[in-house]
């Protein structure tokens, strides 16, 4: 594998077989790379482009292009320790940057744009993927439509420790496939967007973000938009820093949509947040109305509170995390029972809420089975769900959802709560008993 040198300050005979020598543009270094060479590019770096910049690597899925910002005055061939992450690609104007073919990147700031124009930035090409480590994406230019589009059909784009940046509130991060960001702090610089997650129109997508730092967007600043022809987009942002006065998520538009879950991220030390956002409901952690004896951390007892919306109906109920159990019992009756309580007035009826258990139900491979204790199907008569004399911290009326199965092997089960009476409030304790 051939390695190449990107310097703008060279001025020898540009063939990039040395600093003196380096080709003094990513384009035309990448006009002449193969799949697996890598690129270093000079910590002092400054590249400028007044036309639209398409960084086509010659990489393969298998054997992707290397392109590494590396001190100049280190080593040579340069090695791990001379890594940095100064040098500078950008477009100025009103023109992008486009990410093309296999290519994994180092150290590198990409600048788009510097005018009042759309200037993006696209992150991969149709059925490739490119990483990013140590990089920062950024809109330069102040026009309303300047994104960073995040994958392309069939794409995957990487972000580790990578920052993004924006000129305006109305420009943001665009998903149409998929995206995992990890391990950066201080994520987002410049203008915070008004919604910096947005799933692309007409686009599917999924998006996994841990441990990144979105403190920055606070009052006024949604985590997660909407598109209202969004199509099966997945949010996941778990273990992240969070800006307690940022909203986490607009709802949803369509059962289809996007759906989006924060799992353990939040503005304080505690760690048993979640946030959980279907077009049917939202559920998020509750400390108030609390069952005694109920699920805790260890000191701090917690239920989840789960408002559903108009939307919400029997045949596409607001379906909470699942709670998961082990179970050591093996060809007997083992019955599973979750706590709730509501203001509704009566015991909630069985196609309003109830209980779904999925455990193993063949004793010779790991196939599910589940039971539930809801209505049979659309045509049957709905009964009262069972009620309780557990104690709560809030709310009226306390009732309890149970179904007993026999399962055929020890293993994990899992306990899901499917709430369908449209425009109501239940707080569930997810907290599984097994008797």
């Amino acid at each position: 594998m051939a390695i190449y040198y990107v310097w703008s300050g060279a001025a020898g005979t540009g063939t990039g077989a040395s600093w003196a020598n380096a080709f003094t543009t990513l384009t035309t270094a990448f006009a002449t790379e193969a799949a697996g060479d890598t690129l270093f590019v000079a910590h002092d770096h400054a590249e400028s482009s007044a036309t639209a910049l398409t960084l086509t690597s010659s990489g393969t899925v298998a054997n992707p292009t290397k392109v590494v910002c590396v001190d100049r005055a280190g080593t040579v061939p340069p090695v791990s320790a001379d890594r940095r992450a100064t040098g500078q690609v950008a477009t100025t104007g009103n023109v992008g940057i486009t990410f093309a073919g296999n290519a994994h990147y180092d150290g590198v700031i990409f600048i788009a744009g510097n005018s009042t124009g759309t200037a993006s930035i696209n992150t991969v090409g149709t059925s490739t993927w490119t990483r990013f480590d140590n990089c920062s994406l950024r809109c330069g230019s102040t026009g309303a439509s300047s994104v960073i589009a995040a994958g392309s059909t069939g794409g995957y784009v990487e972000f580790n420790n990578t920052t993004v940046s924006f000129a305006a509130t109305s420009q943001g991060v665009r998903v149409l496939s998929q995206l995992k960001w990890r391990n950066t702090p201080s994520a987002l610089l410049g203008t915070i967007p008004t919604n910096l997650l947005v799933p692309f129109a007409n686009f599917g997508g999924d998006v996994e973000c841990i441990g990144v730092d979105f403190s920055a967007a606070g009052s006024g600043k949604t985590l997660v938009g909407a598109t209202a022809t969004s199509e099966a987009t997945r949010f996941r942002l778990i273990d992240c820093k969070l800006n307690a006065s940022v909203t986490k998520s607009a709802v949803p538009t369509a059962p289809g949509g996007h759906e989006v879950d924060f799992i353990r991220s939040g503005a304080t030390g505690v760690n048993y947040t979640v946030h959980r956002h279907r077009m049917s409901g939202l559920l998020v952690e509750e400390l108030t109305v609390v069952r005694t004896g109920g699920a805790s951390d260890g000191t701090t007892l917690i239920a989840w509170r789960v408002d559903t919306t108009a939307d919400c109906t029997y045949s596409v109920p607001f379906e909470c995390p699942p709670i998961a159990r082990w179970n050591d019992t093996d060809g007997s009756p083992v019955t599973a029972t979750v706590e709730g309580i509501w203001g509704g007035g009566a015991v909630p009826l069985d196609n309003e809420i109830w209980l779904e258990v999925e455990y193993l139900s063949d004793n010779s491979s790991p196939m599910g089975g589940f039971v539930n204790d809801g209505a049979a199907n659309l045509l049957s008569t709905p009964a009262n769900q069972t009620s309780s004399s557990e104690t709560w911290g809030g709310s009226t009326t306390k009732f309890k959802l149970a179904v007993t199965f026999t399962p055929q092997q020890a293993g994990w089960i899992y306990a899901r709560v499917k709430c369908a009476k449209a425009s109501s409030t239940f707080y569930i304790d997810p907290l599984v008993t097994l008797t």
